[in-house]
């Protein structure tokens, strides 16, 4: 049974996308408009990270183009469709995420669909590299739905980490431009506000924390759950320690609201997790990309991975936790609650392993890239 459904829904996707692949044919006859950019946010419904300082490149640079901001539906349906006329004749249409209408089409020579991924560095396995395994795509599926094919320029943090992503896109090497992430130009300049936090909370130390994505049912990574250990926790913190808790975007805001009741935790989804970073004293994670752009301020870092083995089973890490990074690695609750209340204001923190390895550039990041995105062919 569970096969037919498979077989029924692989041959629904495969209709729809001749129907799609169609409907941009007609739509592409039109000449392109060497003005029009189209950039489609995915997690957010407004400008943030590396497209935001892409855009406001562009718009010093060349104030001539003409920007269209869209967000594009995650599924296939009806709404997709809405899509076609915005991208058809574009110059360039600029990502940060997935973006289902590319990998559905032949994309135009004459168009640039330039992927600015939104996380630095190469962390946990995605794309192509997690192929056939219980967190991703299928080989059949992906014989229909080419995922993160079809992009002419993708732009990461290093060169390093250049085959991660030439492996994740199945893509040439060639087209990964290792001229850094372009919100690197904003750390710093973008902080969150004073008066978010109330006098007491400012003159704590303050512990930033950001949980990875984590899929759910038969895609799950492991058990971890994370808003049980904060609830665990928070109790055993010392009165020195304040916790600023940015759930990942994907996540349930109801299910994570019950961490209100702490004093000593602040529930954020109003700002940015780069704009906490300046005046964060220390951060914790399991597998965020994050953590990359935290090691650029040299103060301390931990990953809490009590599921290490399962999650690197499940779903895998580029390379061994140790070497990518220089945080310190915990698995027990009891070391995780020890060294956030050993955490002191001011600290410093030897990242420069780490810093070296996946960044090739921290200055002036968005300008090289729109350089040399409107040279190159």
């Amino acid at each position: 049974m569970e096969n037919l459904k498979k077989t029924i829904q692989y041959t629904i996707q495969r209709i729809y996308k001749v129907i799609y692949r169609f409907f941009y044919f007609v739509l592409e006859q039109k000449s392109i408009d060497e003005k029009k950019i189209v950039v489609y946010t995915y997690r957010s419904n407004q400008l943030e990270g590396n497209l935001k300082a892409v855009v406001r490149e562009i718009q010093k640079t060349h104030p001539e183009m003409h920007i269209e901001i869209r967000k594009a539906p995650k599924q296939m349906g009806l709404a997709l469709f809405k899509e076609l006329p915005a991208i058809a004749n574009a110059k360039m249409v600029l990502l940060d995420d997935y973006f289902l209408p590319v990998y559905l089409i032949n994309p135009r020579k004459e168009t640039k669909f330039v992927q600015l991924w939104h996380a630095a560095g190469a962390f946990k396995k995605f794309g192509y590299s997690t192929k056939d395994t219980k967190f991703g795509p299928s080989s059949q599926y992906l014989n229909i739905v080419p995922v993160h094919m079809h992009y002419s320029h993708v732009y990461v943090s290093s060169k390093a980490v250049v085959p991660y992503y030439a492996e994740a896109f199945n893509m040439s090497e060639n087209q990964v431009y290792p001229l850094g992430i372009p919100r690197t130009d904003l750390l710093g300049e973008e902080v969150v506000p004073s008066d978010a936090l109330t006098p007491v909370q400012l003159g704590r130390c303050k512990v930033l924390i950001a949980p990875t994505y984590r899929a759910k049912s038969g895609q799950s990574e492991s058990n971890l759950d994370w808003l049980a250990v904060l609830q665990t926790i928070a109790p055993q913190l010392a009165p020195h320690i304040q916790l600023i808790v940015m759930p990942h975007p994907y996540s349930d805001r109801t299910e994570w609201s019950v961490l209100t009741q702490f004093d000593n935790i602040v529930l954020d989804y109003q700002h940015p997790l780069n704009e906490w970073m300046p005046i964060a004293d220390a951060f914790i994670t399991d597998y965020s990309s994050a953590i990359f752009e935290f090691a650029l301020f040299e103060r301390p870092l931990a990953h809490y991975v009590p599921d290490l083995a399962e999650y690197t089973a499940s779903r895998g890490l580029y390379r061994p936790l140790e070497a990518i990074s220089d945080g310190t690695i915990l698995q027990e609750q009891h070391a995780l609650v020890s060294w956030i209340n050993n955490r002191k204001k001011n600290e410093q923190y030897d990242t420069s392993r780490m810093v070296e390895f996946n960044f090739s550039h921290t200055e002036d990041v968005s300008k090289k890239i729109v350089q040399h995105l409107f040279e190159s062919n």
